[in-house]
């Protein structure tokens, strides 16, 4: 153990909402100050104790402009004093800021970093970022690299039948009412205020869904296809966060230390099958940690699509018992640069309820990446 170990302090989300939802009216920097004014409070730290802000944010344009990340530090409790920066790794934006906040803390560059990330997809629709490179076009069938034709792809290549997709989509659902119901969720999630209300819940679960009524969905991306809406993650807004110490700081401010981060791991693959992205993150991760699938206690995989999910958890040999066990981003959603952030938070606070000693937390990333980022309990 070393002072300059990363530590997370505090792990928080908001409920996410679906597209044209809750949060229609509520803009990214809102969503992202609340969550950040939240931990403040919650540590007794203010801004002069925190050295960095590193947001992740996909769709970096129109209101997600003009480097999101310092709108929220000036309008947080944080102030001018803080930095901020603004990440994109896409889908793992928000992983990213978690990356770079630890590295930076283990190597003893920084000792406070707010690390998280938000998507408003209400607000900034996907789509609106169409100026390929000329190259692109002739390198690959950009059609081809749509989120949705690549979880086609991944299907057909990978032999994921459509009636293994509905049931991923189905047990997603099924767990994350559960979840909602008993109370799983709570720990994590701050209520956020909305001219219609306080929003405290997921918005996207289906509760009670019909297991039946999901075989007869229609197909979205390819007509002789596989994936629906029902085994497909939703479009979503949310904004996720870690406060990220050293142990050290943690130690002198005497905050409780909720989760150690471990290794992290990103890697590429061919970007018409970008979802097949966490295999090569994770086994680049278990190399450096001397581990396998076998020495995680609860792995949560980014639901981008069940094609996608199950193929990786196939291919990496996780039990479908610590997989995602409070269903993921097909029931909860997935709002693009909050994601890679939600992924550590809902699994920092069941390996604590569970006395889980390892977790894993993993993601693909369109134009074909992955990432990976472990966690421990504390001793």
């Amino acid at each position: 153990m070393s002072d300059t170990d990363p530590v997370v302090v505090q792990a928080v989300r908001t409920p996410f909402g679906k597209e044209d939802g809750v949060f229609a009216d509520v803009r990214a920097e809102d969503l992202s100050a609340a969550l950040v004014d939240e931990m403040l409070a919650e540590t007794g730290l203010d801004g002069e104790d925190v050295d960095d802000l590193m947001w992740g944010c996909a769709q970096q344009r129109s209101e997600q402009g003009n480097n999101v990340a310092r709108v929220v530090s000036l309008l947080s409790e944080l102030g001018e004093s803080v930095p901020a920066t603004t990440i994109n790794r896409w889908c793992a934006s928000s992983a990213q800021s978690i990356i770079s906040a630890s590295d930076a803390i283990r190597a003893g560059q920084r000792d406070c970093i707010i690390a998280g990330g938000v998507e408003s997809m209400s607000r900034v629709k996907m789509g609106g970022n169409d100026a390929y490179h000329p190259r692109m076009n002739e390198e690959y069938n950009l059609a081809a690299l749509s989120m949705g034709m690549t979880a086609e792809e991944v299907a057909e290549r990978y032999d994921v039948s459509r009636e293994t997709q509905d049931d991923f989509g189905y047990r997603s659902h099924v767990r994350a009412s559960e979840a909602t119901a008993s109370g799983r969720f709570d720990d994590e999630i701050v209520p956020v205020s909305t001219e219609g209300g306080i929003v405290d819940e997921d918005e996207g679960i289906r509760h009670g869904i019909d297991r039946e009524k999901m075989r007869e969905l229609p197909t979205v991306f390819k007509a002789d296809g596989t994936v629906t809406p029902g085994n497909a993650s939703q479009i979503t807004d949310g904004a996720a966060a870690t406060l990220i110490t050293s142990r050290a700081f943690a130690d002198e401010h005497d905050l409780e230390i909720l989760a150690e981060i471990g290794n992290n791991a990103v890697a590429g693959v061919e970007p018409e099958v970008m979802g097949i992205g966490p295999v090569p993150a994770c086994r680049e991760l278990f190399e450096r940690s001397g581990t396998t699938a076998d020495d995680y206690d609860l792995v949560e995989l980014n639901e981008a699509f069940a094609s996608q999910c199950e193929y990786c958890r196939r291919e990496l040999g996780f039990d479908e018992e610590i997989y995602n066990v409070n269903g993921g981003a097909i029931a909860l959603g997935h709002p693009l640069g909050a994601s890679g952030a939600r992924l550590p938070v809902t699994l920092i606070h069941e390996m604590r309820k569970r006395g889980a000693e390892r977790g894993l937390a993993t993601e693909c990333v369109g134009f074909g990446q992955g990432a990976a980022i472990e966690f421990t309990l504390p001793n």
